[in-house]
């Protein structure tokens, strides 16, 4: 039996979650120009937090594309094939096939899932972003061994510069996985086009 696309998912993203961390441990000890040994317990930490993290993300893609299915493509609804008697394309007498008009002539089609694609992309920006800031402050800072005050005061800390630099790249990231990336794929994705996200995030977490 071939693992569930969750299994998939969360082996991956958690080996490039781990990738980030310790590209982001390499630059933590060049900038501080100190010889590089791997801090095992900040790895640990940022993987834990991967774990618990992929999970929620596969389960809200999967809500997402659910609620709000397609890619933004035209609708190709051409008059072969397919029921109706619309496709027949007969003459007023009946006996001679009638000549189709232009491609140029037709009505233009309205674009398939557009409306879709953009209460995706908006939602990825807003709920999505608030969820995975405030998931990462919350969980990489317990992980840490804070208590829920202290987490709670470095969350209203941190939100904002971390909502602006994830702002500087999410929309490109959006923009494809709602086009191109399948609903299964798409956290992978995220995961792959974040590694230098994911050096942020260890970075601002002190690795």
């Amino acid at each position: 039996m071939p693992p569930s696309p969750l299994a998939v998912t969360l082996v991956q993203s958690t080996i490039l979650n781990a990738v980030s961390n310790v590209l982001a441990q390499i630059i933590d000890r060049h900038r501080e120009h100190k010889p590089f040994t791997l801090n095992t317990l900040a790895l640990l930490q940022f993987v834990t937090y991967a774990i618990i993290i992929v999970p929620v993300n596969f389960a809200w893609q999967k809500y997402v594309e659910t609620t709000f299915p397609g890619f933004p493509t035209w609708r190709n609804r051409s008059s072969s094939g397919g029921g109706g008697g619309g496709s027949a394309a007969v003459s007023p007498d009946g006996l001679l096939p009638r000549k189709e008009k232009p491609a140029l002539l037709r009505p233009r089609r309205r674009p398939s899932g557009l409306r879709n694609f953009a209460v995706k992309f908006f939602l990825d920006q807003t709920v999505g972003s608030v969820m995975n800031i405030v998931l990462f402050v919350v969980l990489i800072n317990l992980l840490k061994g804070m208590n829920w005050a202290r987490v709670y005061s470095l969350v209203c800390e941190d939100f904002g510069p971390i909502m602006i630099a994830r702002l500087k790249y999410r929309p490109v990231v959006s923009v494809l996985m709602y086009t191109v990336v399948p609903v299964d794929r798409r956290v992978v994705f995220g995961s792959a086009c974040g590694v230098i996200w994911g050096v942020y995030l260890s970075l601002y977490a002190a690795v």
